[in-house]
C-alpha cells in the first residue's frame, strides 16, 4: 500500500514538473518575443529605407520636370518663330465655342506667325433632323443628301471640303441657319489646314427618337472630319489638358492627329508642328498620347534671300 510519504513525494514531483515547465515556457517565450521584436525592427528599417529612396526619386523627378519646363519656356519662342508663317487655318468647333480651346489655338497660331484663324465655325448640334431634311428636300440641288435618311455623312464630307476650299460655299450658305451656332472671319480664302475641337458630347439616352437624332448628328460630324482630311491639308483635333471628358478616341477612330493638352506650352508646340506637316500621331500628356509629348522637331527653314 501507498503511504502518506509516497503521496507527498508524488505531489512534490508534480509541482516540480509544473514549475520547470513554467520556467521553460517563460524562457522560450522571451526568446521568441526578442526574435519578433528584432524582425519588426529590421522590417521597419527596411521600409524606412525604401521610403527615403522613393522620396529622393520624387524630388529628382520634380527637379527634372521643373528643368524641362524651364528649358521649354526658353526654347519655345525659337521653336515657334515663323513656323506657320504665310499659312492660313480654319477653326471648327463640333458644338459650342470653348473659350479655353479657342484662346489656346489663337495663341498657337499667333506665336507661330500665322495670325488669327481665317474663319471660325461653331456648329449647332445636335441636329434638328426634320428641319434639315425639309431644307434639303426643298432645294433640288440639295435633295440628294436626304436620300440616305438619317445618314448625313455625305453632306458632312462636302461641307468639310468647302470649309477648307473657301470661295463659293453653296452648302454652308444654304444651311448655315440650321447648322451654325457662331461664326467669325471670312469664307473667301482657301486655308492650309484646320483645327477641330469636339465640344459636344451626346448624353446617354434610352429614348429612341433622341438616339436617332444623336446618330444622325454623329454621321454629319464624322463626314465633316473625313471631308477636311480628304483635302490633303493637315487637320488636328485638340482638347485641353483639363478637359473633363476626352474626345481623342474619336479623332483616333477617324485617323486624325490629335493634341490632348493644347492649353500648355508643349501642347501649343505640338499643334504648330502638326499643322506645319509634322509626323502625324496622338500627342500630349494623357494616356491617349500614344506617340509622345510632341512630334519630332524639324528646324524652320531660313527665309529666302535675294541674289
Amino acid at each position: 500500500m501507498f503511504d502518506l510519504r509516497y503521496h507527498v513525494a508524488s505531489l512534490a514531483a508534480v509541482f516540480l514538473a509544473l514549475a520547470v515547465g513554467i520556467l521553460l515556457g517563460v524562457a522560450i517565450s522571451g526568446k521568441v518575443g526578442d526574435a519578433e521584436d528584432s524582425f519588426r525592427a529590421d522590417e521597419v528599417s527596411r521600409l524606412n529605407d525604401r521610403l527615403r529612396e522613393e522620396q529622393e526619386r520624387a524630388v529628382a523627378a520634380s527637379r527634372r520636370g521643373e528643368a524641362a519646363e524651364e528649358l521649354l519656356e526658353r526654347a519655345y519662342p525659337v521653336l515657334m518663330e515663323e513656323r506657320l508663317a504665310e499659312r492660313r487655318f480654319a477653326l471648327l468647333f463640333l458644338g459650342p465655342v470653348s473659350g479655353r480651346a479657342r484662346s489656346a489655338v489663337e495663341r498657337t497660331l499667333s506665336d507661330a506667325g500665322s495670325g488669327d484663324p481665317v474663319r471660325m465655325v461653331a456648329l449647332d448640334v445636335p441636329l434638328d433632323v426634320e428641319e434639315l431634311d425639309e431644307a434639303l428636300l426643298g432645294d433640288d440641288e440639295l435633295a440628294a443628301y436626304a436620300e440616305a435618311g438619317d445618314d448625313f455623312s455625305s453632306l458632312g464630307e462636302d461641307l468639310g471640303g468647302e470649309l477648307v476650299a473657301g470661295g463659293e460655299t453653296p452648302l454652308w450658305s444654304a444651311l448655315s441657319s440650321l447648322l451654325v451656332e457662331e461664326r467669325a472671319g471670312t469664307s473667301a480664302l482657301e486655308v492650309d489646314g484646320a483645327i477641330v475641337v469636339q465640344s459636344w458630347s451626346a448624353p446617354p439616352t434610352e429614348d429612341v427618337e433622341e438616339a436617332d437624332r444623336v446618330r444622325a448628328t454623329r454621321s454629319l460630324l464624322d463626314g465633316l472630319l473625313r471631308g477636311i482630311e480628304g483635302t490633303g491639308f493637315p487637320v488636328v483635333g485638340v482638347e485641353a489638358a483639363t478637359s473633363d471628358e476626352s474626345t481623342i478616341d474619336d479623332y483616333r477612330r477617324l485617323g486624325i492627329s490629335s493634341v490632348d493638352n493644347v492649353d500648355t506650352l508643349a501642347g501649343r508646340l505640338a499643334l504648330a508642328l502638326l499643322l506645319a506637316g509634322g509626323q502625324p500621331g496622338h500627342y500630349g500628356v494623357k494616356d491617349s498620347a500614344s506617340d509622345g509629348v510632341v512630334p519630332p522637331i524639324e528646324p524652320v527653314p531660313p527665309p529666302e534671300t535675294g541674289a
